[in-house]
């Protein structure tokens, strides 16, 4: 046979792949070894073909028995080949033993040109990371998956693994881009802003809400999949939840099945209360994608919404399962078990999470909850500052640490911390007008009601009435105040709009005796009645934030 005749072969094995007819690129690709005299490229065409098929016995025993396992491709693809098909332990033990990198290089099957030597170190490193990721070794996992981004930036599955399995706070991952692109000598100056951009945009939201700017250089990209789940995401941690459901719906027509986009889809459907969408999504999800984690978690988060938790606990402890590292799933999963009290199941559920996810501190912000919730103040704070070490711009946690230390009698570092919560509310790009903040602003009325701020705490109780509406614990706080300021006709107004929500709330009954008493002139307080009057269940008047599905 002639060297033509190779050729054209190789030439249909490589159009047969492309095609996806991995059958007849099998057949025509075992020709190619015997025309070619058993070149080794042309066998690794081949074990390429079986990998792709999932024939991955097949694929090693061709590799070993052409002793094609000493070369650094070859023991490579061993070790993807046990990978796939789960013997970790196996493709560990492979990766430590890899001999030194050849000039032999593993042929193009869909791009063009040569695999460098970096790129395929890339590729190793993200093999281990991924094999040590299975073993449950996150600390080497994680160092593995930087180690292939020094190698090639463009091997972005590293990043993804590095962020979406929280393995660093946001400041470690804005480092990691940073490294990444200065260490690189072979990026252009177009490439580096480029993968800057897209990297930056992965990265935590909770760390930098401010919102991040198109350049004009990469203008092509406003539409891009990537970066509309990227603008969707800080707008959801915003607070803004209808714009984020309408920048999902963007991109979810571009790409439906995007799981980045459809997890921040699913937050949107139940932060707006969209049951039917959220029931439709979850089904058809759970048909087309029954061994997905994000198929069972929409279902979980559809019972959630509907308040069956018992079923929403089994769907989201099967989402978890298929996904270890699923923040949104195992915060999901505590959620259901707190809405029931269940505060132990809860508790070890949030402690999970915090163990696997070490970079995210929303974890340890619902630990803080539920000690706080079980009247433990130490454990609360203690766990509260590990949030705010973690993420110390996030207004929930500061807002949080304000409530427990009014709940505590620390007024002054309660005041601070409120105050600070409500700066980044401002100051960012949240949505000072979502319901989500009333419990901010409720908190910090109770507190400028405690310094005597009388018209600062009324201005705070206002602006909660206009977010949350009809809440009887912003009513109570108004008509509090009123009886303080010696307004006993609105102390007594408020009070009845209080006692109209919550009948039997025995503070709000006590302080309508009073001010009733007062407005009849039957009574003079004296100062030390009015300072009994204002200590009276102080707890009862703090607002906790509701937890959130992502």
């Amino acid at each position: 046979m002639t060297h033509e005749m190779l050729e054209a072969i190789r030439s249909k094995v490589g159009k047969e792949t492309q095609k996806h007819q991995y059958g007849n690129a099998l057949f025509w690709a075992d020709k190619a070894i015997s025309l070619g005299g058993g070149d080794p490229k042309d066998i690794f065409t081949f074990v390429n073909l079986l990998y792709l098929r999932g024939e991955y016995h097949r694929a090693e025993y061709f590799i070993q028995t052409n002793r094609l396992h000493v070369t650094f491709y070859g023991a490579y693809l061993i070790a993807k080949c046990q990978a796939a098909r789960g013997d970790w332990n196996e493709a560990k033990d492979t990766l430590e033993v890899l001999p030194e990198p050849s000039p032999l290089a593993p042929p193009p099957l869909y791009t063009v040109g040569v695999m460098t030597e970096q790129e395929l170190m890339a590729s190793v490193y993200l093999l281990k990371g991924t094999v040590f990721q299975a073993l449950d070794n996150h600390q080497f996992a994680a160092q593995c998956f930087k180690l292939a981004l020094k190698e090639d930036p463009y091997c972005v599955e590293a990043y993804e693994n590095l962020v979406y399995n929280h393995y660093y706070t946001g400041k470690c991952e804005e480092e990691i881009i940073s490294d990444t692109i200065d260490n690189s000598d072979d990026l252009t100056t177009e490439e580096a802003d480029l993968i800057r951009f897209l990297y930056s945009g992965m990265s935590k939201k909770y760390h930098n809400q401010q919102k991040q700017v198109v350049p004009n250089t990469l203008t092509c990209f406003s539409n891009n999949v990537t970066v509309l789940t990227s603008q969707s995401e800080r707008l959801y941690y915003n607070c803004r939840f209808n714009s984020s459901y309408e920048t999902c719906l963007r991109a979810l027509k571009i790409d439906p099945y995007h799981f980045p986009t459809l997890l921040v889809h699913i937050g949107c459907l139940y932060e707006l209360g969209k049951k039917n969408d959220l029931f439709i999504l979850g089904h058809k999800l759970v048909d087309l994608y029954p061994k997905a984690y994000i198929s069972w978690y929409a279902v979980g988060i559809y019972y959630s919404l509907i308040k069956k938790w018992e079923s929403a606990r089994q769907c989201l402890s099967k989402s978890t399962s298929l996904n270890k590292l699923f923040a949104a799933g195992w915060l999901a999963y505590g959620h259901a078990f707190a809405a029931e009290g269940e505060n132990d199941q809860a508790l070890a559920t949030y402690f999970t999470a915090s163990r696997l996810l070490k970079g995210c501190h929303l974890p340890l912000l619902y630990i803080g909850l539920q000690y706080g919730s079980t009247n433990n103040p130490l454990l609360a704070e203690k766990f509260f500052k590990e949030a705010k070490e973690l993420a110390p711009q996030d207004p929930f946690v500061l807002s949080e640490m304000g409530a427990l230390y009014t709940q505590i009698g620390k007024y002054e570092y309660a005041l601070s911390y409120l105050q600070q919560a409500l700066s980044k509310v401002k100051d960012g790009e949240h949505e000072w007008a979502a319901a989500t903040w009333s419990p901010l602003y409720i908190n910090l009325g109770q507190v400028y009601r405690i310094h005597k701020q009388y018209v600062q705490a009324i201005k705070c109780f206002k602006h909660a009435q206009f977010l949350a509406c009809d809440s009887s614990t912003v009513y109570t706080g108004l008509a509090f105040v009123y009886a303080l300021q010696g307004n006993a006709l609105l102390a007594v107004e408020y009070c009845h709009k209080a006692l109209d929500k919550e009948r039997q709330d025995p503070f709000t009954i006590q302080l309508l005796e009073m001010s009733l008493t007062a407005l009849a002139g039957n009574e003079d307080r004296s100062d030390d009645e009015e300072i009994e009057a204002e200590e009276i269940k102080e707890h009862k008047l703090l607002a906790a934030m509701t937890p959130t599905v992502f």
